[in-house]
């Protein structure tokens, strides 16, 4: 063999080890790093994120809009990502009055509203709130979620009928104010004074209360409110003290009146198209998240009641307090009117259903956190 011949067989030897090294190194990583699934292996995928646009109506930085902010947090996280709200506070996007035209459509898909302004839609709503009913806060919560004790009134009547009449999921309470009253441009001090004012009402059952004083009810957005006492357009408005004082209505309007009808809530709620669109694990993750929110608020509007009565009397209100007596006297006013409502909107037999509900658990012992925790977990196990 000659010397080119030799020299040539060495640099194929070569040339073939180092193929065979290329080979043995380089493939197996390859391989590695591109599996190919098997049949019997699935692929990972990102579920996708849903957007979710939420109004209210309360100020920035108020305890309503921060447990708005709350229950964003919870449904972000308990989602594990794939919820994804805007927010949209300070009817920055559609006042309490438009809002209640808009979610049915579909042109939000969450909000937190004033519940009785949706009554032209669902009548029934009116059974939500019925000024001069409930003997305290606990009541109220049993009147409304405890089932086991009689009570239920939102499972049982107002939740099917918001689904059926106004496209609207309702998923849970907040609470802004832990009771309703009036605020005046004038001193009110006895059930006389009432009489002949303008008084901003919230929904049907409030414009029966206020007739039954001899008011002359005037629906209005919350926002036009402070305006409108301001200009003397209307002499009062129906509201909670935290409302007014988050607002800074004693500014406008030095005289409050100091009388037990129920807490101040709005209910959260959802336009019924996106919610059936949901996954079951989006809408346990909201339905967690409403709950986490409505017992931060109620217990915030309770541990908030004294401050913001100072807050009031700082900005100069005087604050009367209505004898039990003059109490019982107007609840005796109202209650034929109010009754009255309840069957021309239900129907007798209905009507009285509801009276029952209210009545039922009057004295049952139920706390209101038990009540709230009862109607969180007929949510979750209805989910499919």
């Amino acid at each position: 063999m000659t010397n080119a011949n030799v020299l040539l067989s060495k640099r194929s030897l070569v040339l073939f080890l180092f193929l065979v090294l290329i080979t043995i190194v380089v493939w197996p990583l390859a391989s590695c790093s591109s599996p190919k699934p098997s049949d019997n292996e699935t692929s990972t995928t990102v579920a996708p994120v849903t957007t979710v646009r939420i109004t209210s109506q309360m100020p920035i930085g108020s305890p309503s809009t921060l447990a708005v902010e709350m229950f964003i947090k919870e449904a972000e996280t308990r989602s594990n990502g794939t919820l994804k709200f805007t927010h949209y506070p300070a009817s920055q996007l559609y006042t309490d009055t438009q809002i209640v035209d808009v979610l049915p459509k579909g042109g939000v898909e969450m909000a937190k509203v004033n519940g009785l302004l949706i009554a032209g839609l669902v009548p029934e709503v009116s059974t939500a709130w019925i000024p001069g009913y409930y003997k305290d806060q606990d009541h109220y919560y049993r009147v409304m979620y405890d089932v086991d004790n009689g009570g239920g009134l939102s499972d049982k009547i107002i939740e099917p009928w918001f689904e059926n009449k106004a496209n609207i999921k309702l998923l849970g309470m907040q609470a802004s104010g832990l009771n309703m009253s009036t605020l005046t441009t004038k001193p009110v001090m006895t059930l006389e004074d009432f009489k002949g004012l303008k008084v901003r009402s919230v929904g049907r059952p409030v414009s029966v209360f206020l007739e039954s004083l001899g008011c002359a009810p005037v629906v209005m957005s919350s926002s036009e409110v402070y305006m409108g006492l301001q200009r003397n357009t209307i002499n009062g408005t129906f509201y909670s003290f935290s409302a007014a004082a988050d607002k800074k209505l004693y500014e406008v309007a030095k005289y409050a009146q100091d009388y037990y009808t129920g807490p101040s809530n709005f209910v959260l709620c959802a336009n019924l198209d996106f919610w059936k669109k949901l996954t079951v694990t989006q809408k346990r993750a909201i339905i967690e998240a409403s709950s986490v929110a409505e017992l931060w608020s109620i217990q915030a509007a309770m541990d908030d009641d004294l401050s913001v009565r100072k807050k009031l009397q700082d900005g100069g209100v005087e604050i009367y307090k209505f004898s039990a007596s003059d109490q019982q006297k107007m609840y005796e006013l109202a209650r034929p009117g109010l009754i009255k409502m309840m069957g021309d909107d239900l129907g007798e037999e209905l009507a009285n259903s509801v009276i029952q509900i209210m009545e039922g658990p009057r004295d049952t012992g139920t706390t209101w956190q038990d009540s709230c925790k009862q109607h969180t977990q007929r949510l979750l196990d209805a989910l499919k």
